[in-house]
């Protein structure tokens, strides 16, 4: 089987509530787990940053409804490759959402790989935005559960 990995960033649609953040990852985890796709979906101010991890066919096909979704806007394609095992297999969609909350570790996160104190992940280079998202996937996998 043939896999991918597709990050992408967006600008939230002013507005957005938490109640419709968990709405899509109750939506995301549950279509994702059926596609056996796994991902992260990171949310801060008005900014998401995502990694979809699959089938490059089923990836393909949730990017564009992602891309056309009215939450959010200028979804800017930021990587698209080919990948030989999942970074980020432990979750079909694990959202990391910090507003209010930025810790000292997460802005560390941001300052050492895109080198900004807030997530502007337009700005990031694709490298920049993996690496982020792959020490915030650790960093949330040491926490305890809630």
């Amino acid at each position: 089987m043939q896999l991918i990995r597709l990050t992408y960033a967006s600008v939230a649609r002013p507005g957005l509530d938490y109640d419709e953040l968990t709405s899509i990852l109750r939506q995301a985890t549950i279509r994702n787990d059926e596609l056996g796709m796994t991902g992260i979906l990171c949310y801060s101010g008005n900014a998401f940053l995502q990694a979809i991890e699959g089938r490059r066919s089923e990836v393909n096909r949730l990017y564009l409804r992602i891309a056309q979704d009215p939450r959010h806007s200028s979804c800017e394609l930021l990587s698209c490759s080919e990948i030989d095992a999942r970074d980020f297999a432990d979750w079909s969609m694990k959202l990391v959402s910090w507003e209010g909350t930025l810790t000292a570790q997460r802005r560390a996160l941001l300052l050492r790989h895109a080198r900004t104190a807030s997530l502007e992940p337009w700005t990031m280079t694709a490298r920049q935005a993996q690496g982020f998202l792959l020490a915030l996937a650790e960093l949330e996998r040491k926490q305890p559960a809630a």
